[in-house]
């Protein structure tokens, strides 16, 4: 019979805690906790705080525990009390160490203490979705005797080792890992962690981005308002109901999400728990946990947790978390020395393409100005000093442009060659697309995942329809592949898409020899960590092209930590900058006088932005020079009101839907552009019900770079004191360079005149009036008497 041992209803008769301040930990503390331990093994339990700061650590011996609390505004350096941690503890190699997730803790240890630990064994495999399952728990304490059960643990470990973990938790947790560890009767297999041996660069360079994706993790909202359309069907056991947005939309089950459905029945509302059990395009199938009456209504849905980590951000997690068990030598690799490890530059491997010079050659002539030459020949050069490549191309120089031509150029000249197209957005995978189709080069496929193509977006891709491929059609063996590429090879994609496990085959077939990636300026560095690892064999060229002026990696706002590749200083100062707009270039010999150049944007709006965001590097041409083309209209005495987290504006909303019913009128092309999503929600929704074309019309910021339209309509919202989204710069020159013909401005002229003067919309008022008054009334829009672009 196996030894009994306490039951954690007891434990806090029976164990001996001391709970330390860091700035007071002496040899003594440690001494008389050593004292206590047996057979040379200790548990441990962390707390941490907010952006995954490490704020106290429990070491369990049998009968005692040491707590020790550390200052989460503290410096990460080596403090006197953290040697003594690191020397008699933590970097002892005769003692064993047990957690439930010693990956992370080994990584914050690092990126918070600068602490090192040894000998560090983990009860759970790395968990990207930071939470603890039940399941999981279960099965780590399989075989232990008195083992709590599983409801036990998912009560242990509720708060995920977070802030609210209550210290009698921690020090049960502390003490069950020690148990479970050193229990002969143990069913699962430990993985051992150690960062002593670790390189310094390649351990600062692994926790940076281990702990970064922690914090971006904790980004990701908690709690998610579904859009659904009004109407909803109701049978037995279950509920039909209909997404409207798809960023919101109700999505599959997840073991950690549940639904929320707020039901009103008889004038009084009440919520009910449901669970998702079917999703298909727009429409999901809930099943509410108790019974709903036939004649109530559905007032909201909410989706109750976080969603699952993608498989690029598990990929990434696992990577990082292989580093600790020396199971790793990505970090030794050629691209990951030459973007990360600049000082640890090793010869570059040999590559297989055929080594014959590559020229400029498309299938359809383009007229490239003298920087987007220059960005293609770089692009498609063999030279070693090329081999990782970045292009920085500002709003309307024509980014797609270069990258059709590239890869044209690419393929043409070298019939090994393969070039893989890939983004951040799928918009942005789109819009190469039709380039490439626009430049009569079809020899391509192009990836979408079903949930985005699906029911939601359809649309989007009826040019490059022959082409495209949906994920839920992806083969499952290398011949199916070669019938479904036909011979391509190019193929395009998001990057996360490239790292789905149903791309093996493809990727088999077409090789990841040439890498481009448009949007660069929105990836954190990390994430190009698994791309590199799983096609390090095949892979001969990195091109980044992007604008760090332009949107930044998602959460750099929150987390200032976080990188794009054009934070690389080493590698944006040889950056290869496209440098003009619309330049209408003489045609090619041989073909039509007439070339239709880039369009945008009109001259007083390009030569502003040049001046204010590009140091006046940027060269505008364009055939529209009217100071017209940038025009404000004053919403006067609007205000912005609170919704939920964010800013909406009623008064502003109404003379948007003004101008939209005056460009419609006009058969104007436009878009409707603003930064705060309730505002886009409420418009869109003002559109529907005055029945104005609506779908594809209202985007807020973050959803339009890389889109463009002829016309552009702004709805800023702020109308106060606080100048909010507009002191971001870099979405502020998103939203003021989407327009090709022409845009307008809706605010408030005595709030862009004052708190906002500063602002690059208030810089650019300032500039426009300088040719005179560019403001119109919103009684003008209202009640008509305006024509705008006239």
């Amino acid at each position: 019979m196996p030894p009994a041992h306490p039951r954690l209803s007891t434990l806090d008769s029976e164990l001996e805690v001391n709970v330390v301040q860091e700035q007071a930990l002496r040899r003594h503390h440690i001494d008389s906790f050593l004292d206590t331990v047996m057979d040379n093994s200790i548990g441990l339990a962390p707390v941490y705080g907010p952006s995954a700061t490490l704020t106290s650590l429990a070491f369990a011996s049998k009968t005692n525990v040491l707590q020790i609390r550390f200052n989460a505004r503290s410096e990460a350096k080596l403090t006197n009390a953290r040697k003594l941690l690191q020397e008699y503890i933590l970097g002892d190699d005769f003692l064993v160490k047990y957690a439930f997730l010693m990956d992370k803790l080994v990584f914050t240890l690092y990126r918070c203490l600068k602490i090192r630990v040894t000998n560090a064994l983990s009860h759970l495999p790395p968990q990207p979705s930071d939470s603890f399952a039940p399941e999981a728990l279960a099965k780590a304490v399989n075989g232990v005797p008195d083992a709590p059960t599983k409801t036990a643990l998912a009560k242990l470990f509720d708060a995920h080792e977070g802030k609210d973990t209550k210290q009698a938790d921690t020090i049960h947790q502390s003490w069950l890992a020690l148990q479970v560890g050193s229990s002969p009767y143990r069913g699962t297999t430990l993985r051992k962690l150690d960062s002593v041996d670790l390189e310094e660069m390649h351990l600062i360079e692994a926790s940076k981005h281990y702990c970064l994706a922690l914090q971006l993790r904790q980004l990701k909202p908690v709690v998610t308002k579904n859009d659904i359309e009004k109407d909803f069907k109701k049978g037995k056991g279950f509920i039909d109901v209909t997404s409207t947005r798809f960023k919101t939309r109700i999505t599959p089950a997840s073991t950690r999400q549940k639904l929320e459905v707020r039901v009103s029945d008889g004038g009084r509302e009440y919520d009910v728990t449901a669970r998702t059990t079917k999703v298909n395009g727009r429409g999901a199938k809930i099943s509410p946990l108790q019974n709903i009456a036939s004649g109530a209504s559905i007032v909201h849905i909410k989706t109750i947790g976080r969603e699952e980590p993608t498989t690029a951000e598990g990929l990434r997690h696992q990577l990082l978390a292989n580093v600790l068990q020396g199971q790793l030598t990505i970090l030794d690799h050629r691209f990951v020395q030459t973007i990360f490890f600049p000082e640890l530059l090793s010869p570059w491997p040999k590559v297989s393409s055929k080594r014959v010079k590559r020229q400029i050659s498309m299938a359809k002539a383009m007229p490239l100005n003298g920087s987007q030459t220059l960005a293609v020949e770089t692009i498609i050069s063999l030279e070693d000093r090329h081999r990782v490549v970045l292009v920085h191309g500002p709003p309307g120089t024509g980014k797609t442009t270069v990258i059709a031509a590239s890869t044209q150029s690419i393929v043409a000249c070298d019939l090994d060659a393969t070039v893989w197209l890939v983004a951040h957005s799928n918009v942005a995978v789109k819009n190469i697309a039709e380039k490439l189709v626009n430049s009569d080069f079809l020899d391509f496929k192009i990836i979408v995942s079903k949930e985005f193509h699906f029911d939601w977006h359809e649309h989007l891709y009826q040019k490059v329809e022959p082409n495209l491929i949906r994920t839920d059609s992806l083969p499952d063996d290398v011949l199916a592949a070669q019938r479904l590429l036909l011979g391509s090879r190019v193929i395009l994609s998001t990057l996360s898409n490239l790292l789905n496990t149903k791309m093996a085959d493809i990727t088999r077939v077409a090789p990841v020899k040439n890498l481009i990636v448009d949007e660069a300026s929105q990836v954190d560095v990390g994430d190009y960590l698994p791309v590199i690892n799983r096609f390090q064999h095949n892979l001969e060229k990195i091109v980044f092209i992007g604008d760090d002026k332009q949107l930044a990696p998602y959460g750099c706002e929150q987390i200032k930590q976080l990188e794009s590749i054009f934070e690389k200083k080493h590698l944006r100062v040889n950056a290869v900058m496209l440098d003009t707009q619309c330049e209408c270039l003489a045609p090619p010999v041989g073909t039509s006088s007439h070339v239709k150049a880039s369009d945008r944007m009109p001259v007083p709006i390009g030569s502003f932005i040049s001046t204010h965001v590009y140091d006046g590097d940027l060269k505008t041409h364009h055939p529209l020079t009217s100071r017209k083309t940038c025009q404000f209209v004053n919403v006067n005495k609007s205000k912005e009101q609170h919704n939920g987290k964010s800013w909406i504006n009623y008064q502003e909303a109404a003379v948007v839907i003004g101008l939209a019913r005056h460009l419609t009128e006009r058969g104007l092309a436009f878009r409707i552009i603003t930064p705060y999503d309730p505002q886009r929600s409420h418009i869109e929704n003002q559109l529907k019900l005055q029945k104005l074309p609506f779908e594809d019309k209202v985007f807020n910021v973050d959803s339009f770079q890389g889109n463009e339209a002829d016309y552009i309509i702004v709805s800023l919202v702020r109308s106060a004191n606080k100048i909010g989204f507009l002191q971001e710069n870099r979405r502020v020159n998103v939203m003021l360079t989407r327009c090709k013909k022409g845009m307008v401005i809706c605010t408030n002229r005595p709030f862009v005149e004052g708190a906002a003067r500063n602002t690059l919309v208030g810089k650019l008022a300032t500039q426009m009036g300088q040719y005179g008054d560019p403001w119109i009334e919103c009684r003008k829009v209202l009640y008509g008497g305006v024509k705008l672009f006239g």
